[in-house]
């Protein structure tokens, strides 16, 4: 008796927590219709930002890119007037444990995804300012991704 009752509570256990596997699959299938049917689509770049520099020297540029489309995109070139050279960089450890940078000539934005431009990961990298960059300033950044075209975008300087 106490056997098919620990058989009973086990088989009612599972099917408890088959329930609650379904209910969160058709909850996070809800989250992501309601993204595409919210009208959103193409690329968006939000919570861009830049590091102050002075005036011939180095500065980052830091920001978040969303791919809506059903399809992956890629970034192909980045632009401004602030910097004579304007790349995409990644940071990554090299072999003596040191860190470095490298340019990434074409970034893959997967469709239906978020990139992060961070401090110690990918960044667009500002290379010999062409005036300085103080807090409160604000410059253009020109984005150029294969199949969305370019995007310019406001980048705010902050600490």
């Amino acid at each position: 008796m106490i056997i098919s009752k620990l058989k009973a509570i086990t088989t009612l256990s599972i099917l408890a927590l088959l329930m609650i596997s379904c209910a969160q699959d058709q909850e996070e299938e809800k989250e992501t219709s309601s993204t595409s049917l919210s009208g959103l689509s193409g690329i968006q770049v939000e919570g861009a930002w830049a590091r102050p520099g002075s005036e011939g020297a180095t500065s980052g540029a830091y920001f978040l890119i969303t791919n809506y489309d059903e399809s992956p995109d890629s970034l192909v070139a980045v632009h401004s007037e602030i910097a004579r050279t304007v790349e995409v960089h990644e940071s990554y450890e090299r072999e003596e444990g040191m860190m470095g940078m490298r340019e990434i000539p074409s970034l893959e934005i997967p469709a239906q995804s978020t990139v992060r431009f961070e401090q110690g990961g990918l960044h667009v990298m500002l290379m010999n300012l062409t005036q300085s960059l103080s807090e409160g300033d604000t410059f253009e950044l020109t984005l150029q991704f294969k199949q969305n075209g370019e995007q310019t975008v406001d980048i705010p300087v902050k600490l």
